[in-house]
This record gives structure tokens, sequence and C-alpha cells, in this order.
């Protein structure tokens, strides 16, 4: 009988995945830098929305701009309804 051929793991594919790791970290480290420098100015409020329109989280904005995540739901909320959607016009 033949011997069946046995996979190895390679080596190379855990350092690749590690670096991977390691580039995903700094990616996010640059994007809070850039949301902090975007929103060095407002006030948490403006803040808070500005940074979840781009993308970030709830946990995330709080971190940033050192409020509570509950604070940043509360504020973003606020805005939407300050907002407003407009009514739609009735078709004739």
């Amino acid at each position: 009988m033949a011997k069946k051929a046995v996979r190895k793991r390679q080596p190379e594919a855990a350092a690749d995945e590690g670096e991977r790791q390691q580039g995903t970290l700094a990616l996010d480290r640059i994007a809070a830098l850039l949301g902090l420098y975007v929103v060095k100015d407002m006030e948490a409020d403006e803040a808070a929305v500005k940074l979840g329109n781009v993308g970030f989280s709830d946990k995330e904005i709080a971190a940033l701009i050192g409020v509570t995540a509950g604070y940043v739901r509360l504020a973003r909320f606020r805005a939407k309804k300050k907002g407003g959607r407009k009514p739609r016009k009735k078709a004739a």
C-alpha cells in the first residue's frame, strides 16, 4: 500500500498571519489618529456624529473623544432627530 502524503502547515503561512494582524493594528491606529485630528476643535456631540458617519463604532468614538458609548449613542440620536427627515411629496 502506498503511504498518503501528510500535509503540514507551512510556517510561512503562520508568519504571514502575524504580519497581517500587525498591519491591521497599525491601520487602526492611523485611523484613530486621523479621526482625532479631524475632530480636535469640535464639541463632543458634533465629533460623535462625524466619526459615526465615517464608520467608527460607538465604543471606538467613546474612546477617542473621552466619553461613554451611551453618550455617543445619545448624541447621534439627537442629531438624527434634530435633522429629521423631510416629508415626501405625495404623488398627484
